[in-house]
């Protein structure tokens, strides 16, 4: 689902725009920079034919002023389960769990790789 929800002041749910693309809830990670979200990886809707879930290759940015959406960038790779940091201006991610290609998405080994870029937001 590519539903989102924000719990406001009162503990009521509210309901925000939708992201780009679905993901998994546990499958992607986060980190806020510069009053925004920003999400690497996890796993998306399910390939046309094997049913297994497509991993997610794109770096989406939550706008938490304008309750906006965007797509900032593409990682060298689709992961899954990966973990990602921010720290003087750059953005991390390490390890999870790579697929065998856009046409079959079962995994690949978990991968020890670590990856930055510049992030200017």
């Amino acid at each position: 689902m590519a539903d989102v929800y924000m719990l406001d002041d009162e503990m009521k749910w509210k309901v925000l725009p939708p992201m780009p693309k679905p993901n998994s809830h546990i499958e992607f990670a986060w980190v806020i920079v510069n009053n925004s979200i920003i999400i690497v990886g996890g796993t998306t809707e399910k390939h046309p034919v094997t049913k297994r879930m497509i991993l997610v290759g794109e770096v989406f940015q939550f706008h938490l002023d304008s309750l906006k959406w965007s797509v900032i960038g593409k990682l060298p790779y689709r992961v899954k389960t990966t973990l990602a940091g921010f720290w003087d201006g750059w953005l991390y991610f390490t390890s999870g769990q790579r697929d065998r290609g856009p046409d079959n998405p079962i995994p690949r080994k978990v991968i020890g790789d670590m990856w930055r870029t510049k992030l200017s937001l």
